[in-house]
C-alpha cells in the first residue's frame, strides 16, 4: 500500500511540474515585445521606425548615433558593436538584425548616452 501512494504521489508531481512547464512557456510568449514582429522581415529600418522599434526619440537616435561616430573619431577605436547604420545617399538606414545584437551588448556593458 505504501509503494502504490508513492508511485500515485510521484505521477501527481511529475503532472504538476509539467504542467507548470506549460504555464511559464506560455506567459513568457505573452511578454516578449510585439514590435519585433512589425520589423522582423525588414532587413533595414529608417530612424523614425529605429525610434518607435527602441521606444524612444528619433533625436535620441541621432544622438546616439553622433555619440558613438564622436567616440570613434576622437579615440580612434571603438569597441564592441557601434549602432548598425548604413547611408544611402542623405538617408540613414538601421540594420534590424544587427541592431538586436547592438541592444544586447549595450544592456550588458550598461552604456550611457
Amino acid at each position: 500500500m505504501k509503494n502504490l501512494s508513492n508511485v500515485i504521489s510521484s505521477i501527481i508531481l511529475g503532472i504538476a511540474i509539467i504542467t507548470g512547464c506549460f504555464i511559464i512557456k506560455g506567459s513568457q510568449s505573452s511578454i516578449s515585445p510585439t514590435i519585433n514582429n512589425e520589423y522582423s522581415n525588414k532587413p533595414l529600418m529608417t530612424l523614425k521606425e529605429t525610434a518607435k522599434y527602441l521606444n524612444i526619440t528619433e533625436s535620441q537616435v541621432r544622438k546616439i548615433i553622433t555619440t558613438e561616430e564622436t567616440m570613434l573619431k576622437t579615440q580612434g577605436a571603438y569597441t564592441g558593436v557601434l549602432f548598425p547604420i548604413i547611408k544611402i545617399g542623405d538617408e540613414i538606414f538601421v540594420s534590424t538584425s544587427v541592431l538586436n545584437d547592438w541592444i544586447k551588448e549595450s544592456i550588458q556593458q550598461r552604456k550611457e548616452f
